[in-house]
Parts: C-alpha cells; sequence; structure tokens
C-alpha cells in the first residue's frame, strides 16, 4: 500500500522567521525539558497532590510567560475509552493540562505534555500563542531548539488559493445524499425543521461523540498518547465556541469524547484504508457502520484534499443527517449512519496549524447540528463589514484569525437552534460536569450569575471556559455564593442579617469573612410553635399538641 507522506519542511538553523506556507513568524523555544518531564512524572504518580499542578517557565517574543498547569479531562466522558488495533488501550489522560499565566488574571491556557515537551495554546490579553514541538515540522537534530512558539496573527491561510480557499466540502455531499435516500424518505427529510418543534429539555446539553483516528493520522502523530492530546485539544477548542453560543434559548451545548478508536496497524485490503480515496467516498464507506449508540461519529485523517480540510452530513430531520441519527436503508439496500464527519490535517503537501483544524472540526459540528453555510442574500455577506472577519460557518476559511471566526452567525444560531429543540433530546445526555450558567454554584466553580455579561462581580458564562465562572479581578466574592456578599463583590459586615428568625430557628447573621451565610441555630427544644399546636424539636416543627 502506498502511503501518504509528510513533507519535511526546510527550517532555518536561527530561531525566528517563517514556518512553512501557514506560518509566517515564529520563534524557537528552549527549556529545561527533562525537568518538565520528571515534575509531569511526579504528579502522574503522586496521588496525595491536590490539585495536580505544574509551572511552566519560558521567555518568547520579548515578554515571559509563566505558566500555572493543572490537569484536565473535561473534554471525556466520565466512562471515556480507546480502543487501539483489535483491543481496549489503557486509558490515560494525565498528559493533558490546562490552566492560565501566574500574572494574568484573564489568560488561559491547554495543552499537553509529552516527554517533557509542552504543546498547546496561552490565550493573553495581547492575542493567542500556540507552542508546538518542533519535531511536528522537522527531523532536523541540528535545531538549536525543541520547541516553536507563534502569535495567532502570524497564521496565514493563503496559501489555500482562491479557488481552493476552502474549509469544507459538505457541499459536495448534498447531490450524494439526494441520490442516496429511498424515494418515500425524501418528503420527511426536506420537511423544514420548524414544523416540528416542541419543548426542549434543558438538561440534556451533551453530545457524546465517537472519534476514530486512522492509520495516516496515527501515523503522522506517532502515539496514541499524542493522538489523544491533538483530541483534547479539538475538544476544548470547540467546546470555547458552543458552550458560550445562544442556540435561540438553547445554551451550554457541549460535546465530549465517549470513545476513540486509534488504529495503528496498517490493514491491507480494507476499502477505507485505500491512500488515494476522495472525501466523500471515504464518507460514505465510514458512514457504512452502524454508529446509531452516539450522538457523532468523526473520522480523523491525514490525507491531502487539495483544499477540502472537511466535510459532515448535514443536520436533518429524522434520520437523514447530523445529530442522534440511526442507521437508515439507502436507495441501493445499503445500510448507513449519517451521523458522520471526517477532518484532515494536511493540504497541499503540508501540515495544518492545530488552530485551522479546530475551527475546521467546530465547522463541521456546525453542519451536524443543521447549519448550512453562510451563503446567499440574506447569509451571505454575514461579517463582511466592520473589520471582525466571517463567520465559522462561512464556506472558506479566512486567511487571517479574525474576531468572528470562532462565532456563529445569526443566522447559524437559528438553525442550528431548530434542530437542536427538535432532535436532541433523542440522544444528548445530561452534562456530568458542573454546568456554568446555571446560576448554581457548584464543585470547580467560583460564582455562577448565568448569562449576565454586566455581572461586576463574577464573569458569566457567555466568557471563554477559562474565567467562566470565575470572580473578576480584585473581588473578593459575588453575591452568587450567598447572601453574606454585597453589590460591590465584598464580605458584608460582621452581624448583618442573612436569614430572618422563624418559629423554630434564630436569625441568622454574617461573620464577615465568607459570603455564605451561617446555618441558623435551633431554638430549644419543646418551644411552642404553629399557633400552639406543635412543638420544635432540633430545629423543626414537630410534635403535635
Amino acid at each position: 500500500m502506498l502511503v501518504v507522506k509528510d513533507v519535511e519542511l526546510s527550517v532555518p538553523s536561527g530561531a525566528s522567521g517563517p514556518l512553512g506556507q501557514f506560518i509566517k513568524y515564529y520563534e524557537g523555544l528552549t527549556y529545561d525539558q527533562q525537568l518538565l518531564h520528571q515534575s509531569h512524572q511526579r504528579v502522574k504518580r503522586d496521588d496525595a497532590v491536590s490539585p495536580k499542578q505544574l509551572r511552566l517557565n519560558f521567555s518568547a517574543f520579548q515578554r515571559d510567560f509563566h505558566l500555572l498547569l493543572e490537569q484536565d479531562s473535561e473534554g471525556f466522558a466520565d466512562n471515556f475509552r480507546i480502543d487501539v488495533g483489535d483491543g481496549q488501550g489503557v486509558v490515560d489522560l494525565s498528559h493533558v493540562f490546562s490552566g492560565r499565566l501566574e500574572d494574568e488574571d484573564q489568560s488561559s491556557c491547554h495543552g499537553s505534555i509529552i516527554q517533557g515537551l509542552f504543546q498547546g495554546s496561552i490565550a493573553t490579553a495581547n492575542g493567542t500563542y500556540h507552542v508546538e514541538p518542533m519535531h511536528s515540522y522537522t527531523t532536523n537534530s541540528k535545531s538549536e531548539f525543541h520547541s516553536i512558539i507563534y502569535h495567532e496573527d502570524d497564521i496565514d491561510m493563503s496559501a489555500l488559493g482562491n479557488r481552493f480557499n476552502g474549509l469544507c466540502g459538505s457541499d459536495l455531499l448534498a447531490q450524494l445524499a439526494r441520490s442516496m435516500r429511498l424515494k418515500e424518505e425524501e418528503e420527511e427529510q426536506d420537511e423544514p425543521l420548524m414544523r416540528s418543534r416542541r419543548t426542549a429539555d434543558d438538561s440534556k446539553t451533551t453530545c457524546l461523540l465517537h472519534l476514530q483516528a486512522d492509520y495516516f493520522y496515527y501515523q503522522r502523530f506517532g502515539s496514541v498518547e499524542a493522538v489523544v492530546a491533538q483530541v483534547a485539544s479539538y475538544m476544548r477548542a470547540v467546546n470555547d465556541i458552543y458552550d458560550t453560543a445562544d442556540f435561540e434559548g438553547i445554551m451550554l451545548i457541549n460535546f465530549k469524547v465517549k470513545s476513540l478508536t486509534v488504529m495503528t496497524e496498517e490493514e491491507r485490503g480494507i476499502p477505507m484504508n485505500r491512500p488515494f480515496i476522495g472525501p466523500e467516498k471515504l464518507l460514505s464507506l465510514y458512514s457504512e457502520t452502524n454508529w446509531g449508540n452516539y450522538c457523532l461519529s468523526y473520522l480523523l485523517t491525514n490525507r491531502d484534499y487539495s483544499g477540502v480540510l472537511g466535510l459532515a452530513w448535514e443536520g436533518k430531520a429524522g434520520n437523514w443527517g447530523g445529530i442522534c441519527s440511526r442507521h437508515v436503508t439507502l436507495r441501493d439496500g445499503r445500510n448507513s449512519s449519517l451521523n458522520t464527519g471526517l477532518i484532515t490535517v494536511q493540504n497541499y503537501g503540508q501540515y495544518l496549524p492545530p488552530r485551522q483544524v479546530q475551527l475546521t472540526f467546530a465547522h463541521e459540528l456546525g453542519h451536524s447540528l443543521g447549519a448550512p453555510h453562510d451563503e446567499g442574500q440574506h447569509c451571505g455577506n454575514l461579517g463582511s463589514e466592520g473589520g471582525k472577519g466571517r463567520y465559522l460557518m462561512f464556506p472558506h476559511a479566512s486567511n487571517q484569525v479574525q474576531e468572528n471566526n470562532d462565532k456563529f452567525s445569526p443566522c447559524s444560531l437559528r438553525r442550528i437552534g431548530q434542530t437542536l429543540r427538535t432532535k436532541k433530546d433523542d440522544c444528548f445526555v445530561v452534562s456530568d460536569q458542573p454546568i456554568c450558567g446555571n446560576q448554581i454554584v457548584e464543585d470547580g466553580e467560583e460564582c455562577d450569575v448565568g448569562h449576565n455579561e454586566a455581572d461586576p462581580c463574577c464573569y458569566s458564562a457567555k466568557e471563554s471556559l477559562a474565567v467562566q465562572c470565575r470572580l473578576k479581578p480584585n473581588k473578593r466574592c459575588s453575591p452568587s455564593q450567598g447572601f453574606c456578599c454585597s453589590a460591590s463583590c465584598d464580605f458584608k459586615a460582621p452581624g448583618t442579617a442573612c436569614e430572618e428568625e422563624s418559629e423554630c430557628e434564630m436569625k441568622s447573621v454574617c461573620t464577615g469573612a465568607s459570603p455564605v451565610c451561617p446555618p441558623p441555630s435551633p431554638k430549644a427544644n419543646m418551644t411552642i410553635c404553629s399557633l400552639g399546636t406543635r412543638v420544635c424539636l432540633q430545629g423543626v416543627r414537630w410534635l403535635e399538641l
């Protein structure tokens, strides 16, 4: 079998400059790799360390970076499993981290540590920086540094060209989808989703995914551990986008990986494993498997499709595409699951920047949730003015990173809202994580003010995942934490009443050191209450007289 090979880049011997077609400027990065590896192993082994934190310091772009990292498995379901080849692999997420810069409260970072090398993104007040191992781009052992760092403004996708400045091949599926459907199902599939609106269960917000990394993808990254790290970065980026969107009143939508299959061996004779196969055919073959136990199933590959970075069946009514679609019988008698999609990490012989892959995945998931491309008279020009860039569902990749690139247009929000209201309760599940935005302070949250962006004390659920439901800088508390926090974000004075006296309990007063109202003290047992018909025992109305 012929294997698609990556083109190795010629990396300058110096510590800065352009890198390949897509990165205009990078700087070389060096820190003590062995020390970070040892610290990682120590945290990994020591069950007593809680939270499991690591620090990483380095300098680049004329500034210092002081990363404070904690292990993070939020992109994966509690019962997450990995299948490797013919057997179940060991689930190890200890190399996945998130955190922030120690000296910048509103910063965030997410990534992985493998063999003492950090790979990930660092969001700062001055934009987002991306860190990658140098071996992702070259095997040149003479390099003076082990990693590179570049700013989001230096990502340049114009090399994709005018005609193929593409992001998505999902439009190519429209004719294929119609040709596959049984005639009697066409009217059902084409029926507008808005005709079957219903009340959605607000607690079901999580779409559980199956992801399959084919042999080409595995070969690109070289280990199961590295594949998991890539997947974790996709999930963090995707959830940053979806978790803060308001789909016509449906909010807090998120995705978690329930299972991951990694093809670590080259299996000859399987049609899907042929290297030279078009994206539509590859997705059709992948869809022949019954993925009905999952909300969605996506294939990760490393194939060159000359400008097409991903594609997915668009969310439709019933089982004819997108989320929650079950196995259906096609016109030719074959069975197919149309809750599927695929993304590739290669284009024109070069490895795509992780940020572009993350946006591609988020874009294809938008199709799975029923959003078409932003095209036509009403939606096609959205974002073209004001300098903020096109929205996420625009059919072509933006040349540069712009503000709207990871946001949904009003058209997309409306269409996804219609799909979610109609279909999500068929397969979405109740989240197993604290839900920022439900106005209940849960484990892992400092505060929760819902979606109120104007709150002076607490970051709302509309902020990025890194800061949402956290106290704002220099604020001691939030009224969402308890009645003993004032509207000025400070503890109320000692002795301030926070719960009135009742028949069986004394008045509660604030301590001046906490936002939480202390539990009231019970009145003496046998205190008469309920208009003389009962007595109090341990603060509760009890026996009748």
